[in-house]
């Protein structure tokens, strides 16, 4: 049970249930849409396509964190799940004819489909074997992609025209923030759920302890496998947003440090959290464009390293950042901001 401010309490299982229990929490709630909302009024296009990255990723490492946090089966092949989405959506669109709309389900359906394939292996194997196993899912299936030239473009991949709904077409950065918010809301609201379901307590169940959760009844090769088609099917959508987003689908933008980066948002955020998600991917994707504001000026200030520290100064930050926080702060943000919300509600009695 959370604990919540004094004076408030729960006289229905509905109140008990909700995500959004009081009124001042829905006038936060309704306010930080409304700013969202607005955004694309005062800020520049560099600004929106942050967020607009932000968003992207959140619907992925929503999968992730399903998959990994709640789950506790550790994938490093995300990103290839978000090329199948991407080149599902280039082939369904550009040589099809399907609408963007049939191909969002259909790029998450086959990531998933495929997830399932990769899965298999969680019944024998977990912790680092079933990371090796996860990686070399990520070089199968970038291989296969890039070498299936007749589908896929190879190399050069598949232009994908702008999605559009009647007369709007997101074709900009402006109208594809709202599309981009609209689907991170979607995504987010989708998981909060999936989590309070009798499916996510068996996912917690099987990442705690799978040989108590078996002995509790828990199918625990049904839940492994309903993990995975959930993790790659998000990633799979996410890969058909980015595609639409940058117009192309191509393997330059689906490698393995990519995935490094998506497991790295689910642990610095906190593991088998919702909010820790949202966290650590907007936490990252900052740190990541302030390490490559930064390289320049450092390159500037130590000659030596001019030739190499701009591409090399975002890795060496988030290794950096990861280590801190295994050590210091090893639940995450979310972790964090509930002791921080705890000492507001106690105030001025917190410890």
């Amino acid at each position: 049970m959370s604990l919540k401010p004094c004076g408030i309490f729960n006289y229905r299982y509905s109140q008990d249930m909700a995500v959004i229990r009081t009124r001042p929490q829905w006038i936060t709630f309704i306010m930080f849409l409304i700013l969202m909302a607005l955004l694309p009024l005062y800020f520049s296009g560099y600004i929106l396509g942050i967020f607009i990255t932000i968003f992207v990723y959140i619907v992925s490492v929503m999968g992730l964190g399903l998959l990994t946090g709640y789950c506790g089966q550790i994938s490093m092949a995300h990103s290839a799940f978000m090329a199948i989405g991407a080149f599902t959506t280039g082939v369904l669109v550009t040589k099809v004819g399907m609408s963007h709309w049939l191909a969002m389900p259909c790029a998450g359906i086959i990531a998933g489909l495929i997830g399932l394939i990769f899965g298999f292996p969680s019944f024998k194997v977990k912790g680092l074997y079933l990371a090796l196993i996860t990686i070399g899912a990520q070089f199968i299936i970038m291989y296969v992609i890039l070498h299936w030239n007749s589908l896929t473009g190879g190399v050069s991949g598949l232009a994908i025209m702008p999605a559009q709904i009647g007369p709007i077409v997101f074709d900009t950065t402006k109208t594809f923030y709202y599309l981009a918010m609209f689907m991170a809301a979607a995504v987010t609201f989708l998981v909060k759920n999936i989590v309070r379901t009798r499916v996510g307590r068996g996912f917690i169940a099987i990442r705690d302890n799978d040989i108590v959760a078996e002995v509790m009844g828990v199918n625990i090769r049904a839940y492994k496998l309903l993990a995975f088609f959930l993790g790659c099917f998000f990633a799979g959508v996410s890969g058909w947003l980015w595609s639409i987003y940058i117009g192309v689908a191509s393997v330059d933008h689906y490698h393995l440090w990519e995935s490094v980066w998506f497991l790295a948002m689910v642990v610095i955020g906190g593991m088998g959290s919702v909010l820790g998600v949202i966290l650590g991917v907007t936490f990252v994707e900052v740190l990541r464009e302030i390490a490559v504001l930064l390289g320049p000026i450092v390159g500037d200030a130590i000659p030596a390293t001019r030739g190499t520290i701009g591409t090399a100064l975002p890795s060496l930050v988030l290794g950096l950042t990861v280590m801190i926080f295994l050590i210091f702060e090893p639940r995450g943000l979310a972790h964090r901001w509930e002791i921080v919300k705890r000492a507001y509600r106690l105030w001025p009695y917190s410890r």
